[in-house]
């Protein structure tokens, strides 16, 4: 209401041609920025490794964490953090693996890692970016319009004509 009367007032005694012009300058540069500015990446971090890892971040971006690994299906996830600009190429990627009660009972400590990786060229629009860490260090990338990863598809497909094939 108060936003309304305030409208009226500055607008009403301007002629159109100026309120148009006013309206232009105001949501030019957003809807620029909306259609032809880079957008944003959101994280997807995927733990395939059987202790937890946390604190992972690519280039300095934190992008999560995900609880140990059970060895059951493809991978635990973290979840999506939002957002962050991110070019192709090669960046560096840093993560903890931590331990489990039991694992550090037996001696296991927790571990800092890091890695130069190469970030594979986006697809215009896939959104999220799938960071799979697996026990060997190896690291992949995969981009995806959803919150499942085409290696989390291919694992599943892989895991159906498993069970399938055994069950015939």
């Amino acid at each position: 209401m108060i936003g309304r009367w305030l409208m009226n007032k500055v607008l009403d005694p301007l002629p159109v041609w100026l309120q148009l012009i006013l309206v232009l300058a105001v949501f030019s540069p957003i809807a620029w920025n909306y259609t032809f500015a880079a957008k944003d990446a959101a994280f997807v971090f995927h733990n395939h490794v059987d202790r937890p890892i946390h604190d992972v971040n690519l280039n300095g971006k934190w992008i999560g964490g995900a609880a140990a690994h059970d060895g059951n299906g493809p991978g635990t996830s973290g979840g999506a953090i939002c957002c962050g600009k991110l070019d192709s190429g090669e960046v560096e990627l840093t993560w903890t693996v931590s331990v489990t009660q039991s694992q550090y009972d037996v001696g296991l400590r927790k571990q800092s890692k890091r890695l130069l990786v190469e970030i594979p060229e986006r697809p215009n629009d896939e959104l999220y970016l799938h960071v799979h860490i697996f026990a060997d260090d190896s690291v992949k990338f995969f981009w995806s319009e959803s919150t499942r990863s085409n290696y989390q598809i291919e694992q599943s497909k892989d895991a159906f004509v498993n069970v399938f094939e055994k069950s015939n």
